[in-house]
């Protein structure tokens, strides 16, 4: 049994082969089409400039086929021309099939490559998001110090003042991460500062579970005593 070219196997290298029918079945009509396909399959410029040239004879036959006398020797000329090249066409397509497969295996593996890596840089992102809860996380991680929770070498204070925060310090919240952290200063931003936990929860969409794994590290103080001394704020008339 004939050994596959790549590590794909044989089978995918028949189903990323049809392109070569244009060459084979075309009867040189359409061979033109097998090299465009695997040039823009595998960016290669050279088989598109094969391509341009099997067009040609093409071109050629059909305007002989208008404009030039069957009986006449100019047009044997040009079906002898189209011919050849189509048979040759159909040599070409088999010797550069080994590339073709070769290069089309490397530039798919490529992208599964980058697809893996962009999964992994998503899941790093969110993965406090699914992690424990914030009680497993303080009572297996954490040390309390001054007031201060260790975890993983992170001094964190208890709690963070989500309105006046740094992104770094967010981040450094259980739960939050780099990538929810970027959220929550520009949303801070639009909204003004974070009047509540529930706000705070409703402008992030955040689900309930993570809501209860942050609520321990955050306040929201100078948003709230504000609004609590707008309420006393005024002149005093006497009568």
């Amino acid at each position: 049994m004939r050994k596959p070219i790549t590590n794909k196997g044989i089978k995918w290298e028949i189903m990323n082969s049809i392109w070569m029918l244009w060459a084979i079945l075309s009867f040189g009509f359409f061979n033109y089409v097998s090299f465009f396909y695997a040039a823009y399959r595998v960016k290669q410029r050279k088989w598109f400039i094969w391509g341009l040239l099997y067009s040609i004879p093409f071109i050629l036959f059909v305007i002989s086929m208008e404009a030039i006398d069957e009986k006449h020797w100019l047009d044997d000329l040009i079906f002898a021309i189209y011919f050849i090249a189509w048979i040759v066409s159909i040599i070409h397509v088999f010797k550069m099939r080994a590339e073709y497969l070769l290069r089309l295996e490397a530039r798919v593996s490529l992208k599964e490559n980058e697809l893996e890596q962009l999964k992994k840089s998503i899941k790093k992102e969110y993965e406090a998001l699914d992690g424990p809860s914030i009680d497993e996380t303080v009572k297996n991680k954490a040390d309390m110090k001054d007031g201060k929770v260790n975890i993983e070498g992170r001094a964190i204070d208890r709690p963070i003042d989500i309105n006046t925060a740094t992104e770094e310090e967010i981040a450094s919240i259980p739960a939050i991460g780099g990538l929810l952290a970027k959220k929550v200063v520009a949303v801070r931003a639009q909204e003004g500062g974070f009047r509540s936990l529930e706000h705070f929860a409703e402008s992030l969409q955040l689900k309930p579970h993570v809501i209860e794994k942050i609520k321990p590290f955050v306040k929201f103080p100078e948003v709230e005593a504000a609004r609590k001394q707008g309420k006393h704020e005024g002149r005093v008339v006497d009568f």
